[in-house]
C-alpha cells in the first residue's frame, strides 16, 4: 500500500515550481491593478485640470473678446484679466506636469508591454498635445505682455494713447492673434486612426 501512495504524490520541485508560478501570475495581475488604479487617477487629475483651465481661458476670453472700442474700454478689460493671470498660470503649469506625467508614463515601457492610460495614444496626438499646450503658453505670454502694456497705457496722457497703442499693443495683439490661428488649426487635426497602428 505504502507503493501505491509514492506513485500518487506531487514531487516537491513541482509543487514548489507550481508555487512559484501562481505567486508570479498574483504579483502581476496585482501589479496591473495598481498600475490600473494610478492611472485612472491620473486621467482623472488630467481632465479636472484641464476643465480648470479652460473655465478659466474662457472668463479671459470673454473679457477680451468683449465690445471693446474705446482705449478707456481696454483698460477696464485688462485690469479685470489681470488679477485672472495667476490663477491661469497656476492651472496651466498644473496640466503641463500632469500632462508630462501622462506621456512620460506612456512611454515607459512597462511588464509585457501592458498598454497604460486606458488605451495608448499615438505618437502623433501626443506631439501634437504638447504643440497645443505650447502655444497656449506662448499666448498666456501674450496676454501678460498686453496687460502690462495697457497698464503703462493708463497712465499716458489721452494725446499720446493711440500712438503708444498702435506702437506696443497692436504688434502684441497681431501675434496673439497668429498664435490663435495655429492652435484653431492644430486643434482641428484628427487624432490618427488607432487601427492603424
Amino acid at each position: 500500500m505504502s507503493d501505491t501512495r509514492r506513485q500518487w504524490r506531487i514531487p516537491k520541485y513541482f509543487a514548489a515550481s507550481a508555487i512559484l508560478v501562481l505567486a508570479t501570475v498574483i504579483g502581476f495581475g496585482i501589479t496591473i491593478a495598481i498600475q490600473d488604479h494610478h492611472d485612472r487617477r491620473l486621467v482623472a487629475e488630467i481632465e479636472h485640470a484641464e476643465a480648470e483651465l479652460r473655465e478659466v481661458s474662457g472668463r479671459i476670453a470673454s473679457i477680451k473678446d468683449s465690445n471693446l472700442t474705446t482705449m478707456d474700454d481696454y483698460i477696464a478689460a485688462y485690469a479685470q484679466v489681470e488679477p485672472l493671470e495667476k490663477e491661469y498660470d497656476e492651472k496651466l503649469q498644473k496640466f503641463r506636469d500632469l500632462y508630462g506625467v501622462a506621456r512620460e508614463r506612456e512611454s515607459d515601457p512597462r511588464i509585457l508591454g501592458v498598454h497604460r492610460l486606458h488605451g495608448k495614444h499615438h505618437p502623433e496626438t501626443w506631439q501634437r498635445m504638447a504643440e497645443i499646450i505650447d502655444l497656449v503658453h506662448q499666448i498666456n505670454e501674450i496676454t501678460k505682455r498686453e496687460t502690462s502694456v495697457v497698464h503703462a497705457m493708463a497712465s499716458l496722457p489721452a494725446a499720446e494713447r493711440l500712438r503708444f497703442w498702435h506702437d506696443q499693443f497692436m504688434p502684441l495683439s497681431a501675434q496673439e492673434h497668429a498664435l490663435r490661428e495655429r492652435l484653431r488649426i492644430l486643434g482641428q487635426g484628427l487624432p490618427p486612426d488607432p487601427e492603424t497602428h
